[in-house]
């Protein structure tokens, strides 16, 4: 991965070949996906569509057609998403009982003193700190996971691709750079969120086109992989190399 795979990322909503309906359709689905668990499933099959275009080179938004398709691909990745977590719910669920399993429980690991104070022994520490480190685990795991499913297709033929990705040393930039583009989004959504009447409608479309940037720097900067299950491969940008001409 380069600067200039964070730079396409970026103008890609704005890019003159995407299509504004596409976009509109885009921030409708976020918006949507607040309220019901289809549109999710949906919005979470385009992310697999986003990264399977980012490792293609896309020079447009791709479009919400095949909605079928979409819908088999989100499940697929929601699947895999719920499992990963599993490990990291059940651990913080063990270490905090009668509380509910919550991800912002596991930051209290760091705090000796408020752990006491929530009266947890050595052994409910030791666990709710092992459950900070399978989500940690968990959230690396679902990028790679993310490429494995849009490469792949099925989960089954993603698991040998998942295993290469998760050991490839360069890919671990590439995971660095997407998180630090999604805890921006996080802000900047927040702030969109905060603006009287309009703030829904700003953080649905700073959520989506935040979610266009990393699924597209995802693709653009995941090394290439033995098994890579695309029509049109590339070579890898872990480098900084371009790809062939055809």
């Amino acid at each position: 991965m380069d600067v200039s795979d964070l730079e396409a990322a970026f103008a890609l909503p704005l890019a003159e070949d995407s299509s504004a309906d596409t976009a509109v359709i885009g921030i409708v689905s976020t918006l949507a996906s607040l309220a019901t668990p289809l549109a999710g499933v949906l919005l979470a099959g385009y992310v697999v569509r986003l990264v399977r275009a980012g490792d293609r080179e896309a020079a447009a938004l791709p479009s919400f057609d095949d909605l079928t398709g979409m819908a088999v691909d989100g499940a697929r990745f929601s699947a895999a998403l719920v499992a990963l977590q599993l490990p990291a719910v059940g651990l913080a669920t063990a270490a905090l009982p009668g509380s509910g399993p919550s991800i912002a429980m596991l930051s209290y690991a760091a705090d000796p003193t408020m752990l006491g104070l929530l009266g947890l022994t050595a052994l409910d520490t030791a666990t709710l700190a092992a459950a900070g480190l399978a989500a940690l685990a968990a959230s690396y795991l679902s990028l790679v996971a993310t490429v494995a499913l849009a490469r792949e297709g099925s989960l089954a033929a993603a698991v040998p691709v998942a295993r290469d990705l998760a050991f490839d040393r360069s890919f671990v930039r590439v995971a660095s750079a997407v998180a630090l583009v999604v805890f921006v989004a996080r802000l900047f959504v927040f702030l969109c969120a905060s603006v009287p009447v309009a703030g829904t409608v700003l953080a649905a479309t700073a959520s989506f086109l935040f979610l266009v940037v990393s699924a597209t720097l995802l693709g653009r900067g995941a090394p290439d992989a033995p098994s890579l299950g695309v029509d049109a491969p590339r070579d890898s940008h872990a480098g900084g190399a371009s790809p062939e001409s055809a």
